[in-house]
């Protein structure tokens, strides 16, 4: 029965958002797929924290757009996501969600949320922090860099990224006490909200990190214009920093992997004693 109302509920909420040019066609299709995986493997609580982060971050990404558009030129992705943003942000959250289907185990409840509270706390840095009157610097050693460039960080960004955080494990902790009423005590509640709160905002922080240090960056050669984007008009640009093989994308997957990872090493070293 769940995965007919996973159809159901991811095909309306992706169809208005593909109307609302939030997603591409590939999009569209890959959150349709990936939302009723989604509902089989955990209903709607599991559902529902992933919606949360899509409409939060999808708003966030039209606020203000007329001011963001100068910076798309730059990035190698816009609002408009397709499926390669779709499983970028949201595969390891399918991984978590079968292998909490399968053992029923807690700690991946964990790391399926923080999973989407480091998305989302980096999609609200992102968005945001694009907006502040001061431009950025590199989170390695402090140099100003241009606006919007991956690797850059601000204090509105900064503060969003903590914000982006704290809204997913609100609705975590809202989720939580209804899946589990009276199962599990205050302190497992506060405890994991504490875990998924710190592990998202630190994914932020390693995804400013990897964008600083081994996301490819590039130069284009009529232009000289600094961007993500490989490839222009056909034309290969010349890659002045990171890695070709290391896009947005990817640094956008490592970093929300790798702090759900951390949340489970915790989480099993405070078990053990």
């Amino acid at each position: 029965m769940n995965i007919f109302i996973g159809i159901l509920l991811s095909s309306l909420i992706s169809i208005y958002a593909f109307k609302k040019r939030s997603l591409s066609k590939s999009g569209t299709l890959s959150a349709i797929l990936l939302g009723s995986l989604l509902y089989l493997f955990g209903g709607f609580y599991f559902f529902a924290l992933m919606i949360s982060f899509f409409i939060s971050s999808s708003l966030l990404t039209k606020f203000k757009k007329n001011k963001k558009e100068e910076l798309e030129i730059m990035h190698e992705k816009t609002g408009n996501r397709d499926y390669t943003q779709v499983f970028s942000n949201s595969f390891a959250a399918l991984v978590y969600a079968f292998l909490y289907y399968i053992t029923s185990m807690h700690v991946f409840i964990l790391a399926f949320a923080t999973v989407f509270s480091a998305t989302n706390s980096d999609t609200w840095a992102s968005e945001l922090g694009v907006l502040s009157k001061k431009r950025p610097f590199s989170i390695l050693n402090g140099k100003i860099l241009q606006r919007g460039m991956s690797g850059g960080i601000t204090s509105l960004g900064t503060l969003a990224s903590f914000f982006g955080a704290l809204f997913v494990s609100f609705v975590f902790v809202v989720g939580y006490v209804f899946k589990f009423n009276g199962i599990k005590s205050f302190k497992d509640i506060i405890v994991s909200f504490i875990l998924i709160l710190t592990g998202g905002f630190l994914g932020s922080i390693i995804d400013s990190i990897l964008g600083a240090s081994v996301q490819g960056i590039y130069e284009n050669i009529k232009t000289k214009q600094i961007t993500e984007k490989r490839f222009e008009n056909g034309i290969e640009n010349k890659l002045i920093r990171g890695f070709k093989i290391i896009n947005n994308n990817m640094v956008n997957f490592l970093s929300s992997l790798l702090a759900s990872v951390l949340v489970v090493i915790v989480y099993f070293v405070a078990l053990s004693n």
